[in-house]
């Protein structure tokens, strides 16, 4: 017998490999489509807390300007005054950074206190808090 001589197949087996890797690519094809949902809504929440991240790098940043001021109630009253330029991020989504400085006291014996600054961050043109915080400055005096 030669050895290099192909053995006899059957008729009826030929084609039963290409049957084999159709049902297989149709079985891998169910698991893809199986953990689709998943994949979706693990890329919604990375989208999401890349927001919610830098919402609140905006905060700390306004935060931290307010206690950058000098110690004063006119000052950071004027503070509380300017103008907050928006941010876009590199996905394209615009943020709008807000701050409130409460009423300091008007009288001088008060002196020194502590005024409240909050912040919070939006999208443009949405009024829903992406992040937010507030915070305790230290005012000597009431004017410079």
């Amino acid at each position: 017998m030669n050895e290099n001589a192909k053995p006899d197949l059957n008729p009826n087996e030929s084609g039963f490999g290409l049957i084999e890797i159709m049902v297989s690519m149709f079985l891998i094809a169910m698991l893809a489509v199986a953990f689709l949902p998943l994949l979706i809504n693990g890329l919604r929440t990375t989208v999401t807390n890349a927001t919610i991240a830098t919402a609140s790098q905006l905060v700390n940043e306004q935060l931290d300007s307010a206690r950058d001021i000098p110690a004063n109630c006119t000052d950071i009253s004027a503070f509380d005054d300017l103008p907050v330029a928006t941010t876009t991020d590199e996905r394209g989504t615009v943020y709008r950074p807000h701050r409130l400085v409460a009423t300091c006291a008007t009288d001088p014996a008060l002196y020194p206190t502590v005024v409240k600054v909050s912040s919070w961050a939006t999208k443009d043109g949405e009024t829903d808090r992406l992040a937010e915080a507030v915070t305790l400055v230290y005012l000597e005096s009431p004017a410079p």
